[in-house]
């Protein structure tokens, strides 16, 4: 028993040492302690795995090739017909470090590798510097990449982002660093990039802007060419914006005044000076001119559609198929620029300017371009006059004042429009034409150009539906419309929003597309050197109603062939719509003189436009006119005529105006259709037969769109039994079997009008009653429920005299019963609806005379609409 209670003690005890240990099991290490040790592992697995991918992308690397450093790969652009658009123009002339000027290697360095000299082809506080360089001073103001590792990505990489690229992009310039001196490597560098127009390397770039030697370029010029590789299309002097050549070229003057190249008094001096005062170019070849606005639109659609960057664009050999028609594009631009071209006076004015865009109507493409009539190079103040905006003039109507009303609004090309002088407001604006012409359609109105009614289709599109339905309008086809801050100004509606030729000629594309808008562009696809491709990223977008796109072409189709229309050069034997535009100074002499047209295969936009300083006269002729009929001509000789416009379903056409289907226009209200009038009844009572009829304006009817006229008779007998009488196209019906005492007859109009369907009009309604001893047996058909022997006398017993006797036997309430009536019948018929008057007789029904009531306010309503 003892044993067996020490056993029960030692039990006791061993259970407290068993709680005591749960504690103990909460001691574990904490999870901060835990995540430290996975990421530390997964920091070396890291490591391993960079390091082991690094050592591949190196492994892997290209050679270092010093033929490859030493060529270019410029782009290569095809014609829609597959063949090079031109070589020579891109002009390549290697130059040795010792020929191109101190100040000129200053201004590269400054703006693009500061250290260069100090670094062993990777500079890490330029990597870090970058970012904040780009906020303090701009962006560009410092790329991340050394000149040495843009030197080896142009020569030796492809374009893409990927991680092994970069890591070979660095191995390979330190890699450079070690085999070719500072001196080599910038001389490659500056060999290598391309400058704009078609110059590749400093020399040539020095050549082409300034006719000197890269040796001799002052540290003006330096900042320009050396500003020129990150965006050459965009900083181009010569084909690009001015504006944004002077903002790059401060930015390279500024930091060669950081880096104690320049002084500051230098600085201020080099921005007094304008960059057209700088440049001086030299000249080119026929060839190379024609195309040189080819390359700038080529270089800017690669940045803006593709995404591309300066790296990927140039010098690596990029493939570019574009869709200029080569044999059109020379010969325009020869013809023009030579005087070829039969224009008034046979001579275009030295003191004008002229652009002009071809278009594929369908796909938005750029067919040939014309830059300037006077294009020579040496021409400092020389523009790309087919992509520089200009106001537009009336051919801002179509999309200001019209369109959105036809869009929004239903409106038909019937609308009435006011031409009168205006009263209040400080938008006052008169016709180019003298005096006013009062009320007409929109048709003619656009027809014949006028201003006032354009305004005032602007003003009620604005007030009913807001500002935003014109602005959108003509965003969607690409048009920017003028503001005033936020507010749209009234004079767009006359053309003071600026456009381009090529913005024109796909504006009014998307009218002969029905409707649908694609964005301009030269380039269809791409091709890297590694053989893959990209398609052109451009897609089309509905951008109005076809309805609006079609109604729109149908009035512009008067402009250039109608009796009214201001295109002066004369129709086409083809289906063309188009429109003039003018702008005028303020002593109302002409600036600038617009045609745009299309058909549907092409559209073409021509501008013309003074000098500073030219005569006042030198617009007076319509040359933009003559040089699109050149165009047209020639590039539908050259391809076929074109199709004719297509009416869609959504159009209706009724006369010489046209209307949207399935709606109720404001300015076309569809009269009810009016009953028929003087009916009467010629009824021979011993033959049992006879006829009914009435008068009808038929030619009224049609001419209120009215089609498929027919006639529905009934008869009430004088038991109340009903039955139809039949449905007849002519305005007489016969009859016969009519019971003793009063029947009444029902006429009623029907018709077909497309914008609101069947229509009916109100009855109209006559009587006849007949008196006789005996009525006729019942027609066979008649059910046998109906045929009802009369007790009255047999019909031949009746005196004959009863049959001639309006008050007798034959009495036709409404007074049209008379059978003694044909020669009235006749006058009715031939006189309108509007001057029918019902009868006073005593007999005539309130339904009858309802329905003459509401035929003489339809009939009034007609009057006054073609008052209006």
């Amino acid at each position: 028993m003892e044993r067996s209670r020490m056993a029960r003690r030692q039990d006791t005890t061993k259970k407290p040492k068993q709680q005591t240990k749960k504690p103990k099991q909460q001691t574990k290490k904490p999870m901060w302690r835990r995540i430290l040790l996975i990421i530390g592992l997964l920091l070396i697995v890291g490591v391993v795995v960079g390091g082991a991918y690094t050592a591949y992308a190196i492994a892997t690397a290209p050679p270092l090739d010093e033929e490859k450093l030493v060529d270019t790969y410029p782009i290569q652009l095809l014609s829609a017909e597959g063949e090079p658009l031109e070589e020579s123009g891109q002009i390549r002339e290697y130059v040795s470090i010792d020929d191109i000027s101190e100040v000129m290697q200053q201004a590269v360095i400054s703006i693009e590798d500061r250290r260069f000299y100090e670094h062993n082809g990777i500079d890490l506080r330029r990597i870090g510097g970058a970012v904040l360089a780009n906020v303090t001073d701009g962006f560009g103001s410092e790329g991340g990449s050394t000149i040495t590792q843009q030197l080896v990505k142009q020569s030796f990489l492809s374009t893409d982002k990927k991680l092994k690229r970069k890591l070979q992009e660095q191995w390979l310039a330190v890699k450079l660093e070690r085999e070719y001196t500072k001196e080599q490597i910038l001389e490659m560098y500056l060999n290598k990039n391309y400058y704009g127009s078609g110059a590749w390397g400093v020399q040539a770039a020095s050549k082409t802007y300034f006719n000197k030697p890269v040796s001799e370029v002052n540290y003006q010029e330096a900042a320009i060419l050396a500003g020129l590789p990150q965006r050459p299309s965009a900083y181009d002097p010569i084909a690009g914006d001015q504006e944004l050549t002077r903002y790059r070229q401060e930015q390279v003057l500024s930091a060669m005044k950081r880096d104690g190249h320049i002084t500051e008094q230098q600085y201020n001096e080099a921005l007094d000076v304008e960059i057209a005062d700088v440049i001086s170019p030299g000249a080119q070849t026929e060839e190379e001119s024609y195309t040189r606005s080819i390359y700038a639109r080529v270089q800017a659609e690669l940045e803006e559609d593709y995404g591309l960057e300066q790296s990927d664009i140039y010098g690596t050999g990029l493939k570019v198929y574009t869709s200029i028609n080569k044999e059109l594009h020379a010969k325009f631009n020869k013809d023009i620029k030579t005087d070829n071209v039969n224009i008034p006076n046979g001579e275009f004015p030295k003191d004008l300017r002229m652009g002009a865009t071809v278009l594929n109507t369908k796909t938005g493409e750029i067919v040939a371009v014309i830059d300037s009539q006077q294009a020579e190079q040496g021409d400092k103040n020389y523009r790309d006059y087919s992509r520089e905006k200009r106001q537009i003039g009336s051919t801002a109507k179509p999309f200001f004042d019209y369109g959105p009303g036809i869009e929004n609004a239903q409106w038909s090309t019937g609308k009435i429009l006011m031409d009168a002088p205006f009263d209040e407001g400080e938008f006052n604006p008169g016709n180019y034409y003298t005096g006013y012409r009062g009320a007409n359609t929109m048709r003619y109105y656009l027809t014949v150009s006028g201003n006032t009614p354009a305004v005032r289709a602007f003003q009620e599109v604005q007030d009913e539906f807001g500002p935003e339905a014109i602005e959108s309008f003509v965003e969607n086809v690409g048009i920017e419309p003028a503001r005033s801050g936020d507010e749209l100004l009234p004079a767009n509606s006359l053309g003071v929003a600026e456009a381009s030729t090529t913005q024109m000629a796909a504006a009014y594309a998307t009218l002969g597309a029905n409707g649908m808008y694609m964005k301009p562009h030269l380039i269809q696809k791409i091709e890297f050197n590694d053989g893959s491709t990209i398609n052109s990223p451009i897609k089309a977008k509905q951008a109005m109603e076809d309805y609006t796109a079609y109604m729109l072409t149908d009035m512009l189709r008067d402009v250039v062939s109608g009796s009214n229309g201001t295109y002066k050069p004369g129709a086409f034997p083809w289906d063309v719509a188009g429109k003039t535009g003018t702008t005028n100074d303020k002593d109302k002499n002409p600036n600038d003189k617009w045609f745009t047209g299309y058909t549907t295969d092409y559209s073409i936009s021509v501008w013309t436009g003074k000098v500073p300083g030219a005569d006042k006269d030198a617009l007076a002729e319509d040359h933009a006119q003559y040089y699109f009929e050149y165009m047209m001509q020639e590039v539908t000789n050259a391809t076929g005529s074109p199709d004719r416009f297509q009416q869609p379903d959504s159009v209706l056409s009724l006369g010489n105006e046209l209307y949207v289907k399935g709606t109720k226009p404001k300015d076309l209200e569809p009269k009810n259709l009016p009953a028929p009038t003087g009916a009467s009844i010629n009824y021979d009572i011993p033959a049992d037969s006879g006829t009914l009829t009435w008068s009808y304006n038929r030619q009224a009817v049609e001419a209120d769109g009215y089609q498929g006229l027919s006639f529905t008779v009934t008869e009430k007998r004088p038991d109340g039994s009903e039955r139809v009488v039949g449905t007849t196209e002519d305005t007489s019906i016969a009859i016969s079997g009519l019971q003793n005492g009063t029947t009444t007859f029902t006429i009623v109009a029907t018709a077909s009008n497309q914008l609101v369907g069947e229509q009916q009009s109100s009855p109209a309604q006559t009587q006849y009653t007949v008196e006789r001893s005996q009525e006729p047996a019942e027609e066979e058909e008649e059910p046998a429920t109906e045929e009802t022997p009369p007790e009255e006398e047999p019909a031949e017993e009746t005196p004959p005299n009863e049959t001639d006797n309006n008050n007798g036997n034959g009495n036709s309430e409404n007074g049209n019963g008379n059978g003694n009536n044909e020669g009235e019948e006749g006058e009715t018929t031939e006189e309108p609806a509007t001057e029918e008057t019902p009868p006073e007789e005593e007999s005539s029904t309130e339904l009858e005379s309802q329905s003459n009531s509401d035929t003489s306010e339809s009939n009034q309503d007609r009057e006054n609409d073609n008052r209006e």
